[in-house]
């Protein structure tokens, strides 16, 4: 039998190397190759016993949904310490973005050959979410995330999302998001609000993390 052209990907998506492929299309390797990126990752889709995050890591991580996904972590160097202060962000522990590129197909669509607007939530959630966890000792929780719909986003296509933490206020943290195509062109921002966990919320935690904060705040 001869082998397949596309093997098991070790993190369980539907491409196996996706940060080759994402680097092999000129847009998205300039976004994965900027100097000011501290890291660039493959998120593991396989399922968990605990069935934690299983709607990314199973229903939407199909050829016919998000064929291949990629997440980087890049450093926004501020303007001042006293912008730094004003935000509540240290240079021990910076604000960085949180992004994801993903290769959109048919399967995410609410009209034809667009995509649903509760998809473009989901993962606006998830790129601030994560950017949230990293300012969160246990974790932190959704309040609220109001997005608003630009321009229709229309599959299949390759897009970015990318989210951050702006402020930090006491127990509360303020998120800013979008989602863009190749060409800059915003077609969905988000404003969110999350809270501070009190105790450890069993969420998936990147081992990697404490290294990146590190690596941006030498920049």
């Amino acid at each position: 039998m001869a082998a397949s052209s596309n093997p098991q990907s070790a993190h369980n998506q539907p491409i196996a190397d996706p940060i080759t492929y994402f680097k092999e299309i000129d847009w998205c390797n300039k976004i994965l190759t900027n100097k000011s990126i501290v890291n660039v990752s493959v998120p593991d889709r396989t399922p968990i016993a605990s069935t934690e995050s299983s709607l990314v890591r199973e229903t939407l991580n199909t050829p016919k949904t998000v064929k291949a996904c990629v997440t980087f972590l890049r450093y926004i160097k501020p303007k001042s310490k006293e912008e730094m202060q004003e935000r509540g962000e240290t240079k021990e522990n910076p604000f960085l973005e949180v992004g994801a590129i993903l290769d959109l197909q048919s399967g995410v669509n609410g009209f034809a050959k667009t995509v649903h607007g509760g998809f473009i939530g989901v993962v606006l959630d998830e790129v601030c979410a994560t950017a949230a966890n990293m300012q969160a000792k246990h974790g932190a929780l959704t309040v609220s995330l109001t997005v608003n719909f630009k321009q229709p986003l229309y599959t299949p296509q390759i897009v970015v999302c990318r989210g951050r933490i702006v402020k930090k206020e006491g127990k509360k943290l303020f998120s800013k998001g979008s989602f863009e195509d190749k060409d800059g062109n915003i077609l969905a921002l988000s404003d969110g609000i999350f809270i501070l966990a009190g105790k450890e919320i069993g969420r998936w935690t990147d081992d990697a993390s404490a290294n990146n904060r590190e690596r941006a705040s030498k920049l």
